[in-house]
């Protein structure tokens, strides 16, 4: 089918044990946001850092680009998240389909070519991955 040719990721084949957990973890955390957002400031202080970050549109959904501090599994570095679900409307934090991130400051327009001139090399693939770096 030529959806899936162009999105692999719609394929039901490519539903992982991982995936099913994430969706899990992400849908909780909806309905926690739904009835009480407060409980978040408790996951902040744990939260990856996400500073001078920026929106982008993969054909996975949208996403942020920018500079993380103390990502669980990629450390410190520029990365591309998973796709973005919620965003506070303080700009504090965002919750991709992985997790909670404190955010720092957005890009700047000097920013933006910096983070995303090398996204034509975006292995899509790559969760939470920049172009060209293995977890």
């Amino acid at each position: 089918m030529m959806l899936i040719r162009s999105f692999p990721f719609l394929d039901p084949g490519s539903i992982t044990p991982e995936l099913t957990d994430r969706l899990r973890s992400l849908a909780e955390d909806g309905a926690a946001l739904g009835s009480d957002p407060s409980f978040v400031s408790a996951l902040l202080p744990r939260a990856p850092l996400l500073d001078r970050y920026a929106p982008v549109i993969t054909s996975l959904g949208l996403r942020l680009a920018g500079e993380v501090t103390d990502h669980p599994l990629l450390g410190s570095r520029k990365i591309i998240t998973s796709q973005l679900w919620w965003v506070d409307p303080n700009a504090r934090w965002a919750r991709t389909l992985s997790r909670f991130y404190r955010l720092g400051r957005p890009a700047d327009s000097q920013d933006w070519d910096q983070l995303l001139s090398p996204l034509p090399m975006f292995d899509l693939g790559d969760d939470d991955g920049w172009p060209g770096n293995s977890h």
